[in-house]
């Protein structure tokens, strides 16, 4: 793979330096090792910062002047809402919501490639099948956000197909998908400890979301003339 732009490694270097924190604050609140306020303030506050620095590069580099580009910005600014706002409030619909809301915009960003990805063949159907089971047995412990919760498994499988236009995209996307599915069995079917899952999940997220803005930069040709924009 050619090297990225300087505006994308920074972002994974603050994403990344914000996740090893937040593990292990995570790590030794499991372990009650050190101050409980201090450790959860500092999981808390770096929360903010897995998304942000990959939607701030983006915007760098300028991926706000293309339609597929400004969706993606915006679908990673709205899964950083979710990661914030769903950590401080501890409200698990505040977080269903943003990240409904950014699956749509994900889909948006990938559209006019989807001649390009699995979602154009026999593969959409295995994406379906996961999205639509996995989606149901987790909301058969949802209660009332049942619903909400088998659509969103539907959309995250949808947005992992139609990522999957390159490598980057495909790896990105199962990542994506994996560490939804997890947060989901973790939130309502069996209890997890909280460093598990925050292991678990938040490594397949961060690493999802930084491959999926590596498939953009080099769709767009962001930072280098590697390929023109995407068309519909």
């Amino acid at each position: 793979m050619p090297q990225l732009p300087r505006a994308l490694r920074a972002g994974f270097a603050v994403s990344g330096t914000a996740l090893a924190i937040n593990l292990v604050a995570a790590l030794l609140l499991d372990l009650e090792v050190g101050e409980p306020a201090l450790l959860t303030l500092a999981r808390d506050l770096t929360m903010w910062l897995l998304a942000l620095p990959i939607a701030v590069a983006l915007l760098v580099l300028g991926a706000w002047r293309s339609a597929p580009g400004a969706c993606h910005v915006a679908a990673v600014l709205l899964c950083w809402l979710g990661d914030g706002l769903g950590s401080v409030t501890g409200e698990t619909v505040v977080l269903l919501g943003m990240f409904l809301l950014a699956a749509v915009a994900f889909l948006a960003a990938l559209w006019p490639s989807r001649r390009r990805s699995l979602a154009w063949g026999w593969a959409a159907i295995g994406y379906g099948l996961v999205g639509a089971i996995s989606g149901g047995v987790i909301a058969l412990g949802a209660g009332p956000l049942a619903v909400p919760v088998l659509l969103y498994a539907l959309l995250i499988a949808a947005v992992a197909a139609f990522a999957a236009i390159d490598t980057a995209g495909l790896l990105g996307g199962l990542l994506l998908l994996s560490s939804v599915l997890v947060l989901g069995i973790g939130l309502f079917l069996i209890e997890i400890p909280d460093a598990l899952r925050a292991f678990a999940v938040l490594v397949m997220y961060v690493l999802g979301q930084a491959l999926l803005a590596v498939s953009l930069q080099q769709r767009l040709g962001l930072g280098r003339a590697v390929a023109a924009p995407d068309r519909a």
